[in-house]
C-alpha cells in the first residue's frame, strides 16, 4: 500500500448522504440512526475531501468523566486511494479536542487498535457480548 501524501482539507458540516455512506462502514455496536442522533444533537460532524470528492468523514464528542473531560471519537471512516488517511488524518483530529484529559474509541477492527497503538493509543477495556436473542 502506498503512502503518498495528498492535500485533504477537513470541514464541520450538517448531517448529509455523505456522512450516511461513510458512517455507515463504522457502526460497530451504534446505529446509522443513533450517529444522526448525536450529530443533531452537540456531536460534531466533519467531512474529508480530496480535491472535490468527499473521501471519508468523522463524529466527534467530548464526554464528561470524573477524572476531566474526555474526547470521543465516535465513528470514522475514510478512503482515499494511495493516502495513509489515518495517518494524515489523526493529528487533526486531536487537535479538535482543545482541553480534555484524554482520548478515546470503540472499535471492533483489531487492525485498527494495532494501527492507533502506533500512534499512542493502548487499549483499556475488551467488551464481551453474548446475543440472547438466538438462543445461544
Amino acid at each position: 500500500m502506498a503512502h503518498d501524501q495528498k492535500a485533504l482539507t477537513i470541514e464541520a458540516g450538517p448531517w448529509g448522504p455523505d456522512a450516511v455512506l461513510w458512517l455507515s462502514q463504522a457502526l460497530g455496536t451504534s446505529t446509522i440512526e443513533d450517529l444522526e442522533h448525536q450529530a443533531n444533537n452537540g456531536a460534531a460532524l466533519f467531512y474529508i475531501s480530496s480535491g472535490a470528492a468527499v473521501v471519508g468523514a468523522f463524529l466527534l464528542r467530548i464526554d464528561l468523566e470524573p477524572d476531566g473531560p474526555q474526547g470521543v471519537i465516535v465513528a470514522g471512516a475514510a478512503r482515499d486511494e494511495g493516502v495513509d488517511i489515518l495517518a494524515s488524518v489523526m493529528p487533526s483530529i486531536e487537535a479538535r479536542f482543545q482541553g480534555v484529559t484524554s482520548i478515546r474509541y470503540h472499535t471492533n477492527r483489531p487492525g485498527l487498535v494495532k494501527r492507533l497503538a502506533g500512534l499512542g493509543y493502548a487499549w483499556r477495556e475488551i467488551i464481551c457480548v453474548k446475543d440472547l436473542r438466538h438462543g445461544q
